[in-house]
């Protein structure tokens, strides 16, 4: 373990993994998990790096390979990475509820709103060790101060969620071996209208005992009647770091503020960074629409090797400009002179946003790229001959395939590389990575 700060208190609680949560011993990654099949975490546990997904992925390309064979062109195998099995999950929103007298955390029953309990004893197999010990010293808390979950038939209660990130102590990408070494960011969503001295005095306690393994706590106030996790506008910094951070392959910080999207799969997003650099042509303009933080495009404009003129991130959500601001902010002078944000929705500017623009970079929510901007990157005529490479990161398959049928339909774009990653193993998911590249005329 890291040593502990000097002066810091000691954490009363520091949480070990289950054993019982190991890593696979099969052939297919299949692992053991005390809560399956009860848990609607995972789906297909007998085979959670080979979801059923991926053949679909694969008959797809090789549709499209078939095609691309009759007229000529040589394409190139699909490939799947596949990462860990088990210990992946660096981001995890657990639900907190009433059970059996005490304030648990864990998932809910598949189905339905009872709450499958994660604790010491069952553990959970594919969370990383820093957040199983970021929920013990929750549940010590919980404990200690008899805060009340929350309980959705009477709307009383005060503990409705906590969400915890796992924050590694070194630059690089998420490493298993040093997992025991890592922090955790802990963000308690409060059954309240607005900050309570009582949120902030379990927040206080929270870092008291965690000592230098908490990184930072904030709440979120949320009282509405519904199913919403988060109130957008509910977010309070309780005590330390404002930001977690991730790392760019070549070790720069990418920061989060609780509120912003993150990959809770570390490991697989860190190879997915890695990989597409080799598909930037050198000096290139970069635009990355549906940017978030801009993980992406930072990710690029850092590569010394691809010397990016220019990065333009599009977001719709103002939230994310001070996490943004925060990575430009430590870039050296050179790059934050090269970087910008946009915070517009992507069909307001798909015209203006492929422009002055050698690369563009879509990386949109599971409904896929909005009509507008489909219509503008289809356009035989209209469309920027800047415009040569596309970049396409896929979370929503069913949304991607009508994407690409229509890009490669239009007769614009041909497709030059495909590869799927297992993101979220244990479930029916699979993202796409695929480069499109313009059609000779």
């Amino acid at each position: 373990m890291a040593t502990r700060v000097a002066g810091a208190p000691r954490p009363r609680v520091v949480a070990r993994a289950s054993r019982r949560a190991t890593v696979a011993r099969s052939s297919d990654g299949a692992f053991d998990c005390a809560h399956w099949p009860r848990c609607a975490g995972c789906v297909d546990v007998d085979a959670p790096l080979r979801p059923e997904a991926e053949a679909r992925a694969r008959a797809y390309f090789a549709s499209l390979d078939a095609r691309a064979g009759e007229t000529g062109e040589t394409r190139e195998t699909h490939e799947t990475y596949r990462g860990r099995a088990t210990r992946w999950r660096v981001k995890a929103k657990l639900a907190a509820r009433a059970h059996e007298g005490e304030t648990r955390l864990g998932l809910f029953a598949r189905g339905s709103h009872a709450l499958e309990p994660i604790d010491d004893a069952s553990g959970c197999a594919v969370s990383a060790i820093a957040v199983e010990r970021a929920m013990a010293l929750v549940r010590e808390v919980c404990a200690s101060m008899d805060v009340k979950g929350y309980d959705e038939t009477t709307g009383n209660g005060e503990l409705r969620y906590a969400q915890i990130v796992a924050q590694t102590r070194t630059a690089g990408q998420w490493d298993a071996a040093k997992d025991e070494d890592a922090r955790a960011a802990i963000s308690l969503v409060w059954n309240a209208r607005k900050m309570t001295p009582r949120a902030m005095a379990v927040c206080e306690e929270i870092a008291r005992r965690g000592g230098d393994f908490v990184h930072g706590t904030w709440v979120n106030a949320q009282d509405a009647r519904n199913n919403v996790i988060f109130n957008n506008d509910g977010w309070h910094h309780a005590t330390g770091e404002r930001e977690t951070h991730s790392y760019t392959p070549n070790g720069t910080k990418v920061f989060y503020l609780p509120g912003s999207f993150m990959q809770a799969n570390a490991e697989a997003y860190g190879e997915l960074l890695k990989r597409m650099p080799r598909h930037v042509p050198k000096n290139a303009r970069v635009v990355e629409m549906y940017a978030g933080v801009g993980a992406i495009g930072f990710s690029l404009l850092t590569n010394d090797a691809l010397g990016v003129k220019s990065l333009r991130c599009v977001e719709s959500s103002s939230a994310v400009a001070e996490a943004w601001e925060r990575t430009r902010g430590e870039l050296p002078e050179d790059l934050r002179g090269r970087a910008s944000l946009q915070v517009e929705k992507a069909e307001r500017i798909a015209v203006e946003s492929t422009k002055d623009c050698d690369v563009l970079i879509v990386d949109p929510p599971r409904k896929g790229l909005d009509a507008k901007l489909r219509a503008v990157l289809t356009d035989v005529d209209g469309l920027s001959d800047d415009l040569q490479t596309l970049l396409y990161v896929s979370c929503g398959f069913e949304s991607f395939m009508r994407d690409s049928d229509e890009l490669l339909a239009s007769g614009v774009w041909q497709i030059r590389h495909h590869e799927s990653f297992v993101f979220f193993p244990g479930t029916n998911h699979i993202e796409i990575f695929a480069v499109f590249s313009r059609t000779p005329y």
